[in-house]
C-alpha cells in the first residue's frame, strides 16, 4: 500500500512539473489564438496564421481538420503523426514546437467535441489571448446537443474572464456571450467586398475572411497585408474547390462539398455555386452505417432544383426511398450505389451529364467518398489535358 502511495505521489509530481513547464512555454508566446466553432475552424485557423505572418509575426499554427497539420510557413507544413486516436495532449507538442521556433504567435484549432474537454483545452492547455468561435450549427448534436442552443452554451462555457472573443455567429451570438465578461467582436461577411475575395485559389466564405481579418486587425496587421498573406498561403485540404473537368466530350464544373457535415453549410455552398451555367446534377454519397444521414440528405436536396439526383456508396435505397417520398420524380433518381468500382461510376456520371453542366457532390466523404471523388477528378483532368493538347 505504501509503495502504491509513493508511486501515486511520484506520478502526480511528475505531471505537475510537466504542466508547469508547459505553462512556461505557453507564456513565452505573446499571442495565442484558439479557433473553435462548428464549421470552418481549419480554414479560419489557416487564414489567421497567414494574415499574422504577413504582418511580421513569427507564427506557428495547427489544424485538426481533414488532414491534421503543423504549419510553419505559407507553404510549409508537416503531418501530425499519431500512434493511436487523436488526443488533446498533442496540443502540448504544438506549444513545444512554437517555443522551439521562437514563435510570436500561435494559432491553434480546438480538437475536442466533448464540452468538458473543450474547457480543458481552453482553460489549461491553450489559454488563448484571443478566442475565436466561427459559428454555431446543427452538427455533433449527439455529443454537444441535443439542441443547437446547447452547442452555443458549450462554447460559452469555455470562455474565461477578460477573453477577447471573435465570432461570425449571428443567430446565437447572445448565447455565446451570456454571463461572460468578455470583449466580443462580431464579424460580418458584408464587410468583405467581392473585389477583396478575388485572388483566392479556392472557394472561400466571406464570413471566414471577415473573421480572420478582425483578429489580424486587432493585432495591428493592416487589412491589405493580411489579405495578401491569406491569398498566397496553402488552403486546407478539405476546402471547397470547383474542378473543371472534361471527358467523353462533356464539360463539368464539379463542386466537391462532401466535407461539409451539416445542412446549413451544404445549403450555403449550393447557393454560392449554382449561379454557374448549365444543367445541375446532385450527387449524394451514402454510407451503409449512416441511414439517418441518408434520410437527412434527401430532406435537404429535394429543395435543390436539379435535373438528376444520383446516389452512390452503400445502402442508397434509404436515400432514394425518402427522396421519392418527398416528391422528387423517380425518373430523376439514379442509383449508382452499393460501392461500385469508382472508375465505372466516374464514367457513368459523364455519360449521364449534359454537354456542359454542374455536378454538386454532398453527403459522406469517408471511405468510398474519397475514392470516388479522386477517381472523378483524375478522369476529368485527363480529359481536360487531352482536350488542351488537341487545341495546341
Amino acid at each position: 500500500m505504501l509503495a502504491v502511495l509513493v508511486l501515486l505521489l511520484i506520478f502526480t509530481g511528475y505531471n505537475l512539473v510537466e504542466y508547469l513547464v508547459h505553462l512556461k512555454r505557453l507564456n513565452s508566446i505573446p499571442v495565442r489564438v484558439q479557433v473553435n466553432g462548428t464549421r470552418g475552424k481549419s480554414s479560419v485557423t489557416r487564414l489567421i496564421a497567414a494574415g499574422l505572418r504577413a504582418g511580421g509575426f513569427r507564427t506557428i499554427a495547427k489544424v485538426t481538420g481533414t488532414k491534421p497539420r503543423f504549419i510553419t510557413g505559407d507553404n510549409e507544413e508537416v503531418a501530425v503523426r499519431r500512434l493511436g486516436k487523436a488526443n488533446i495532449a498533442e496540443q502540448l507538442r504544438i506549444v513545444l514546437l512554437a517555443r522551439e521556433q521562437r514563435a510570436q504567435a500561435l494559432v491553434i484549432e480546438n480538437m475536442s467535441l466533448d464540452p468538458m474537454f473543450q474547457r480543458v483545452e481552453n482553460h489549461l492547455l491553450n489559454r488563448p489571448t484571443h478566442t475565436v468561435v466561427t459559428n454555431v450549427r446543427a452538427d455533433h448534436l449527439d455529443v454537444m446537443g441535443p439542441t443547437v442552443r446547447d452547442i452555443a452554451q458549450a462554447f460559452n462555457a469555455t470562455l474565461r474572464k477578460g477573453h477577447k472573443l471573435f465570432t461570425a455567429e449571428q443567430h446565437y451570438f447572445d448565447e455565446l456571450v451570456k454571463g461572460r465578461k468578455v470583449t466580443a467582436v462580431q464579424a460580418r461577411p458584408e464587410t468583405v467586398s467581392d473585389e477583396e475575395m478575388a485572388g483566392f485559389s479556392y472557394v472561400e466564405h466571406k464570413e471566414n475572411v471577415a473573421l480572420a481579418l478582425a483578429v489580424c486587425e486587432d493585432l495591428g496587421v493592416a487589412r491589405g497585408s493580411a489579405l495578401a498573406g491569406m491569398k498566397r498561403s496553402l488552403p486546407d485540404s478539405g476546402v471547397l474547390r470547383v474542378h473543371q473537368l472534361a471527358h467523353q466530350g462533356k464539360r463539368l464544373d464539379f463542386v466537391n462539398a462532401l466535407a461539409a457535415n451539416d445542412p446549413d453549410s451544404i445549403g450555403m455552398i449550393w447557393r454560392m455555386v449554382t449561379g454557374r451555367r448549365g444543367r445541375r446534377m446532385v450527387l449524394v454519397n451514402c454510407r451503409s452505417d449512416r441511414a439517418d444521414r441518408s434520410r437527412q440528405m434527401a430532406e435537404l436536396v429535394h429543395g435543390f432544383p436539379a435535373e438528376q439526383y444520383i446516389a452512390t456508396g452503400g445502402t442508397t435505397r434509404v436515400f432514394l426511398h425518402r427522396a421519392a417520398e418527398l416528391g422528387i420524380p423517380r425518373e430523376k433518381l439514379v442509383d449508382l450505389g452499393e460501392d461500385r468500382d469508382p472508375a465505372e461510376v466516374a464514367d457513368k456520371l459523364f455519360e449521364l451529364a449534359p454537354e456542359s453542366g454542374l455536378l454538386f457532390a454532398c453527403g459522406n466523404t469517408v471511405g468510398y467518398g474519397y475514392m470516388l471523388t479522386d477517381e472523378l477528378i483524375r478522369t476529368g483532368t485527363r480529359g481536360e489535358q487531352a482536350k488542351a493538347e488537341g487545341r495546341s
